[in-house]
């Protein structure tokens, strides 16, 4: 307190700087926040190079309603007739000029329906930016995952660096005490080397986990840091019912069903197409150098003796065939795709908990009384080093049943829930 008085009988302008620079400071050393997993969703939802390349194809077929809606241009004629010939017709003395506009007048409600054709394929295109997205949230579910894992693996793999060290200082001690073997130092050392070769594998499997992650907003590995979250999985299994109630709306099948509305206005606008137009156009004759005019009227129908769209309305019902038969093979792609991911969730979640309830607790007791008689000089060094292989061979089996238990996770809700409560819930556990 009396430091603040000192300084605010110099100046304002001097405590002012002593505070600018000391909240510097605290900024500089404090560490970054750890990534959220609702953070990372949002990142890739906003900032992924392929959706913002999607978001591009909506916009373009908004262009296109605005062009199908346009009409016909009119044509404008102009010809000259009777120059340059021979006898009364040399030179341009009896030269003829017609000058016409025509318009073609469109039949069978085809602008109405190219503008109804254009506006589905917006919706086509909308449904189909909802897929990739479902699909980017579901890559990024899956990154966050891997990053998670990979820091609790690391962290797995500097706990045995740690012992390795303590065991390689205490049998040097044993062995100035003489009573340790010659061979247990080699074998301490060794274990040593093997901990570090460990730990650079589980630094090099973080660094490419966060950089799959950061993929998927562009960013950089950097960008990623830690995460935040855990992968203690929950005793019960969260219902299938419900899972299962939310398949049918998958954007998978919204799109699939914009298309078959899309394919049904192409078929709509063939049959259209098979009407003839018809070009109606006026103009003025100006016959003998210009000194007489005569109007001039004319329409024109084609004949549909052998082109009258069939060609392409047969195409056109054959494709929304095509796309309602489709539907089917959706769905039952997303039901597979499901089941698959529910029965790895089963799976791993039973392997995580008879580990975490069994094997876990007693390795570990067995462990700590091989240590404990170690330190007594009733078993060799040997055994020891055994124990804990085990014990950490364990713990990385139940954090590979908790990772694939959170990625099964997160691809059962990439098929049913975008927004992945469920696994939001999981990594938000204490």
């Amino acid at each position: 307190m009396s430091l603040f008085i000192r300084l605010s009988r110099s100046g304002p302008s001097l405590g002012l700087a002593f505070l600018v620079t000391a909240s510097r400071v605290i900024a500089q050393e404090a560490p970054p926040s750890p990534l959220t997993f609702n953070e990372a969703l949002q990142r890739a939802a906003e900032h992924n190079p392929a959706l913002a390349a999607q978001g591009y194809a909506e916009r373009a077929a908004e262009a296109l309603i605005e062009q199908a809606s346009l009409r016909p241009n009119p044509t404008l004629d102009v010809a000259l007739e009777n120059f340059g010939g021979t006898g009364a017709f040399r030179g341009a003395d009896g030269i003829e000029s017609t000058v016409q506009a025509s318009q073609v007048l469109e039949r069978g409600g085809k602008r109405a329906k190219r503008v109804a054709l254009a506006g589905r394929e917006r919706d086509v295109a909308a449904k189909e930016y909802a897929v990739h997205r479902a699909e980017v949230l579901g890559s990024t579910a899956s990154a966050y995952v891997a990053v998670l894992a990979a820091q609790q693996s690391l962290a797995l793999a500097a706990e045995p660096l740690k012992l390795a060290r303590e065991t390689v200082a205490a049998v040097d001690i044993r062995l100035k005490a003489a009573v340790a073997s010659p061979a247990e130092p080699a074998r301490a050392r060794a274990a040593l080397a093997s901990a570090h070769a460990d730990v650079a594998r589980a630094e090099a499997v973080l660094v490419n986990a966060r950089t799959t992650l950061a993929a998927t907003w562009g960013g950089r590995p950097a960008d990623v840091g830690r995460v935040a979250g855990g992968l203690h999985i929950p005793a019960a299994l969260p219902p299938e019912d419900e899972f299962l109630a939310k398949l049918a709306l998958h954007p998978r099948l919204d799109f699939q069903q914009a298309v078959i509305a899309g394919r049904r206005a192409a078929l709509t606008l063939a049959h259209a197409q098979a009407k003839q137009d018809v070009t109606v156009g006026g103009g003025v004759r100006f016959i003998r150098e210009g000194s007489d005019a005569a109007f001039v009227a004319g329409v024109s129908v084609p004949l549909p003796f052998s082109n009258q769209n069939q060609g392409n309305i047969r195409a056109a019902r054959e494709t929304l065939a095509g796309a309602e038969q489709s539907v089917r093979a959706v769905e039952a792609e997303l039901r597979v795709a499901f089941t698959a991911a529910w029965q790895d969730l089963v799976a791993a979640h039973t392997a995580a908990q008879n580990l975490r309830r069994e094997a876990l607790p007693a390795t570990e007791e067995a462990y700590a009384a091989v240590r404990s008689a170690y330190e007594q000089g009733q078993l060799p060094l040997i055994d020891v080093l055994d124990a804990q292989r085990a014990l950490i061979g364990l713990r990385h089996q139940l954090l590979e049943a908790e990772t694939a238990y959170a990625a099964a996770l997160a691809r059962a809700e990439a098929l049913t829930h975008a927004s992945f409560p469920s696994l939001g819930n999981l990594l938000n556990r204490s």
